[in-house]
């Protein structure tokens, strides 16, 4: 995400966007599908390790957002920019996206009532009095069932907080006061995260810390700041092309670190008398807030970031250095760096640059469709199809996740042609 609606386009042309950003954006998107809609670990009384393996190698999909925060920080923005853009990209479509959800909530688990008949019997106005209290005390129950994905949005409320002072110090050059404000969080909630594992023997003082959608940005920042020297220098070429790799290697050794540390938990909880249903619940271990799954995300990042995609036509064109193009800008960038004209993508990289800038309001539609689906029994029919195998279990988490991002991607599509439409009408006209 920039800083405020990560995906809205603003006005960007396709050839000014960072395509690595835009596919770690959909990767991102595509995990939080699976969360929703991946199977418990327990089965009875049986924990299924294909399910802890799913829900592990999904702890990085919030994460990954919060980091994206940080990518697109810059001198060149003003605080009001970047509040403004945050209420009109992330507010205001969460506020639109909420309304309209309580048009459609009674049609999102009865198969049988149409939509139409839904929104005919819905209460305007005591839709909008909930959702005006939901935003002022930052509780999504108020905005009523199938909301509960929108917590994000609070957290990620929390980043506008901070941002004065992160803002601040990167239009100083102040790096080593953001690197200690990490390193404080760091060992924050390395306490917190070692505290589950293991009874301490001794109290610690914990110092206060900020919250960790604030610290993802700022690593984010620092990170990407580091990936745009990589690409930039052209002595590391070489190194380049061994740093994905590398960054791959770390992610599956952190993954697999993640896969026991959960495994331990469940186990360690059947042991102490706690409910099959309560175990079915603690994500403990492969959530964004523990500390090896922000290092799991770090390292999923490192390696979609360097990959070397190559998704643009050449003829006729010279190439456009990522490093000096301003992805995170609000404004129409039509700048790029000196000598350089703007590259079109081939087919492929305009899919990714498109679909990197539907996530957000993805991630916004999808919890209805999974909800409807699962009452109409569509996702039962996915499940039944792949079976019970931990083969068929990981196919299903997947396939069905891609069936949701695709038809919510179809939407969002007609959705924005219809506008155009309608927008180019209006014109015509007067």
């Amino acid at each position: 995400m920039s800083e405020s609606n990560p995906n809205s386009n603003h006005g960007i042309r396709h050839s000014s966007r960072d395509l690595n950003v835009e596919l770690l954006r959909i990767i991102a998107c595509l995990m939080v599908i699976m969360i929703h809609v991946r199977p418990f670990p327990f089965s009875g009384t049986t924990l299924r390790d294909a399910v802890v393996f799913i829900n592990v190698m999904n702890g990085p999909a919030v994460a990954a957002f919060f980091l994206i925060s940080g990518f697109f920080i810059s001198k060149k923005q003003t605080l009001s920019h970047i509040i403004l853009r945050f209420l009109k990209g992330v507010i205001l479509p969460t506020a639109i996206f909420v309304f309209c959800l309580g048009l459609v909530r009674p049609w999102i688990d009865t198969p049988g009532m149409g939509l139409l008949q839904s929104v005919l019997n819905s209460q305007p106005l005591a839709i909008l009095s909930d959702m005006l209290q939901g935003f002022l005390a930052f509780d999504t129950v108020r905005f009523g069932i199938y909301a509960d994905h929108l917590w994000y949005i609070f957290s990620y409320a929390s980043i506008m907080f901070w941002m004065p002072v992160i803002l601040t110090l990167v239009k100083h050059d102040e790096n080593t006061a953001l690197k200690l404000m990490l390193l404080i969080g760091v060992f924050h909630y390395t306490l917190v995260n070692l505290s589950a594992l293991v009874v301490l023997p001794f109290g610690i003082y914990i110092p206060e810390a900020m919250g960790k959608p604030a610290l993802y940005t700022i690593a984010g920042y620092l990170f990407y700041s580091w990936i745009k020297k990589v690409r930039a220098t052209e002595q590391s070429l070489t190194r380049s092309k061994r740093l994905p790799l590398l960054f791959l290697f770390m992610f599956i050794i952190l993954s697999t670190v993640l896969f026991f540390l959960q495994k331990h938990v469940y186990m360690q909880g059947l042991m102490i008398g706690r409910s099959v249903d309560e175990l079915n619940m603690d994500y403990y271990f492969t959530s964004w807030s523990g500390l090896i799954c922000a290092l799991q995300t770090v390292s999923l990042a490192g390696f979609v970031l360097l990959l070397p995609l190559k998704l643009q036509y050449k003829s006729g064109f010279s190439s456009v250095s990522s490093a000096n193009t301003d992805n995170g800008s609000f404004k129409d960038q039509t700048k790029q760096s000196s000598g350089s004209i703007a590259v079109p993508y081939s087919a492929v990289g305009m899919l990714i640059s498109t679909l990197g800038g539907y996530t957000f309001y993805i991630y916004l539609i999808h919890y209805v469709f999974t909800n409807h689906f699962r009452a109409t029994g569509l996702e039962a029919a996915f499940k039944a199809f792949f079976g019970e195998t931990s083969l068929g279990l990981m196919l299903y988490s997947l396939i069905y996740s891609l069936f949701v991002f695709a038809f919510c991607s179809i939407l969002i599509f007609i959705f924005r042609q219809l506008t155009k439409l309608i927008s180019t009408v209006l014109r015509y006209k007067k």
